[in-house]
């Protein structure tokens, strides 16, 4: 069963789900863009006889607080590192899409000693001539305004990405995608403003990447598998949303990888 509760960070509160035996392996989720931590139920049910699964909603996203900025990427993982204090939890697993990913890119150096290992679902390895096409799109794919007209804008945003392959995954999207119009272009410029290869390169823990063929982020893969060639790779389905189309997918490309590492 996953259950639902609070932990505390600097500025407020932290918003996540859990399930899993209290004294299993932790793995901790972090949600893309404008998603929030519903994303990766359907992996955790298929995880949770294993690990103590952790997704969190992150700052401005889901029924996280609303901080007034997010200023980076940094900012995000040390409110989400706060959040781990206060439920007490010290070394755990990290699996982060898009978004999510490039957050916990942010966390093992700034907080040494915690990671036992890195999972990235469509790792944004992008140059500075991508993040100009990027922003095109990924800054402020809609924006509020009183006619509602807007609505049309961001249905077919979510249609784009593959979230119209069920109504209930759209709606949801839409849900989430609403509730963060504010937040939303404060992560996605914190995406294109990180020194994202830097970081990726940095990662001194064991790292696993993953992408499906038809993610947007897709054209990326190959580099991210050129610049760490030590990585563990899988591919999977589901367009930019493999947890809830693919989760049989997902969930057991993440734990074979899991079950590789040394205990």
């Amino acid at each position: 069963m996953i259950t639902r509760r609070y932990a505390n960070c600097r500025d407020g509160q932290i918003h996540l789900r859990e399930s899993g035996p209290a004294d299993a392996p932790v793995i901790a989720f972090y949600h893309q863009t404008a998603s929030s931590g519903v994303m990766f139920e359907k992996v955790m049910d298929r995880l949770s006889d294993r690990y103590r699964c952790l997704s969190f909603d992150s700052p401005g996203f889901g029924q996280s607080y609303q901080p007034e900025n997010i200023p980076d990427l940094a900012f995000q993982a040390d409110r989400l590192m706060e959040a781990m204090d206060d439920l007490g939890v010290d070394q755990f697993h990290a699996c982060g899409h898009h978004t999510g990913g490039c957050a916990a890119l942010e966390m093992p150096g700034r907080h040494p000693g915690r990671f036992l290992s890195l999972t990235l679902i469509g790792p944004v390895l992008v140059n500075d001539a991508e993040k100009a096409e990027y922003r095109k799109t990924f800054i402020r794919p809609f924006a509020a305004e009183p006619t509602g007209a807007f609505l049309q804008t961001a249905w077919d945003y979510l249609a784009m990405l593959g979230a119209n392959h069920s109504l209930e995954l759209h709606l949801r999207e839409m849900v989430d995608h609403l509730t963060a119009h504010r937040t939303m272009p404060m992560a996605f410029s914190g995406v294109w403003n990180q020194d994202v290869e830097s970081l990726f390169r940095a990662i001194d823990v064991p790292l696993h990447i993953m992408c499906s063929k038809d993610d947007v982020l897709w054209p990326l893969f190959e580099r991210a598998r050129t610049v760490r060639p030590d990585a563990h790779t899988s591919i999977v389905e589901g367009a930019d949303f493999q947890p809830d189309r693919d989760p049989d997918g997902v969930a057991s490309a993440l734990a074979a990888f899991l079950e590789k590492l040394p205990s």
